[in-house]
């Protein structure tokens, strides 16, 4: 009898013991969920990405003291990749490895290895800051790019310069890597679409240090054009800017978003007549001057390029796109992602196309007067050149 009376506790206490140990799906749910991104924090990519990154970081802080999604913590695990495709490759496959639900990619060089790498694991992933249309096709099923492509970016330029009238333009290209070499194609298909003449081209290399030699080539032209577009990134752009004004070229030169950066007003009074095609404008009363004060606030440093306002973006429709899945399983995550609508961003307001993973969001363009950036329209272009 004792021995029965025995055995009998013992089963109770394992039963009890049992329920008050958590399960393996309630200690799941309490886990942080991992964003891990992998850029160029300190190398050529730096101006961008280190904005990006702090942006980003802020809508986790944001997002957790709100009580974070699904009832779990936010965690932004950010590593400096240094643009090395090794290094950048090795730090990624430790953050799949260690459980990040959703990758960041970098605009630098080892975009396409990353994206790779994480669609073999199954881990959704974005273009990060990157904007060429290759990206998303060339990374893999489960890339997305939350911001507007480079097709879009190239033929609102177009548009805007023919809406003012100019009807001759001249072209720079390097062939160096997507973007300096496919913008001047979608600027100057765009330009053509619209009844405008591509009268020349020349190809410039990215840090050469000296474009004098493409400059005498531009102001020996003549009749000289209405309009240049060039794709240099910034400070290329503003030394190609000094050279050419110098020179007495006086025709304005269309720009694209790498110098919607401070660095580019040193350019002075060489940079006025250079419209920059970005993402956004911090006008009085919009949710993008909102978030650069309470950033500001927080910080003690106020945001200085649209980079931060698009990693404070990204992390938004992550949040979206996990609530509306009810999961971060890396399968409904990524349909998720491809089925956003609506979004409702600082940077504006876009959806997700579900076949080519391209956010659908319109062109904000910009000049430079008095030493400081002003806005000049937000739209979606009439019309799109094909990638």
């Amino acid at each position: 009898m004792n021995k029965i009376r025995l055995i009998s506790f013992g089963l109770i206490l394992v039963v009890i013991l049992a329920a008050c140990q958590p399960s393996a799906n309630n200690q799941t749910a309490k886990e942080p969920i991992k964003i891990g991104f992998v850029g160029d924090f300190s190398g050529f990519w730096s101006l961008s990405e280190k904005p990006a990154r702090d942006g980003a970081l802020f809508a986790v802080e944001e997002i957790n003291k709100a009580g974070g999604v699904l009832g779990r913590q936010l965690v932004l695990d950010a590593r400096d990749g240094q643009n090395d495709n090794a290094l950048t490759v090795r730090l990624l496959e430790e953050l799949i490895n260690g459980g990040a639900v959703y990758i960041i990619g970098t605009v630098g060089d080892p975009i396409v290895a990353e994206g790779n790498i994480a669609c073999k694991a199954g881990v959704p992933i974005s273009t990060g800051i990157g904007s060429a249309p290759n990206l998303v096709p060339d990374m893999g099923n489960c890339a997305f790019m939350m911001i507007w492509n480079d097709t879009i970016q190239g033929a609102a330029a177009a548009e805007h310069a023919y809406q003012q009238g100019y009807r001759t333009a001249f072209l720079l290209r390097s062939t160096e890597f997507s973007y300096v070499e496919d913008l001047p194609t979608y600027f100057g298909e765009t330009f053509k679409h619209f009844g405008g003449e591509v009268i020349g081209e020349e190809e410039f290399r990215v840090d050469a240090g000296d474009y004098s030699a493409i400059v005498t080539t531009i102001a020996s032209l003549d009749p000289q054009p209405d309009v240049i577009y060039s794709p240099q990134i910034n400070p290329d752009s503003v030394l190609f800017m000094r050279q050419l004004r110098a020179a007495g070229v006086v025709a304005p030169v269309y720009t694209p978003d790498t110098n919607d950066a401070p660095n580019v007003l040193d350019g002075g009074a060489a940079v006025v007549n250079m419209p920059i095609t970005t993402h956004g404008f911090p006008l009085p009363g919009s949710d993008l001057a909102a978030f650069y004060d309470k950033y500001e606030t927080a910080k003690g440093t106020r945001p200085d390029n649209i980079f931060y306002a698009l990693g404070y973006d990204e992390i938004y429709a992550v949040k979206q796109a996990i609530e509306n899945a009810g999961s971060t399983e890396s399968g409904e995550l990524t349909k998720s992602l491809a089925n956003i609508t609506n979004f409702k961003g600082i940077t504006g307001t876009w959806s997700m196309d579900p076949k080519t993973h391209f956010a659908q969001k319109p062109v904000t363009l910009i000049k430079i007067e008095n030493n400081q950036f002003v806005y000049i329209d937000t739209f979606f272009p009439e019309y799109i050149p094909a990638p």
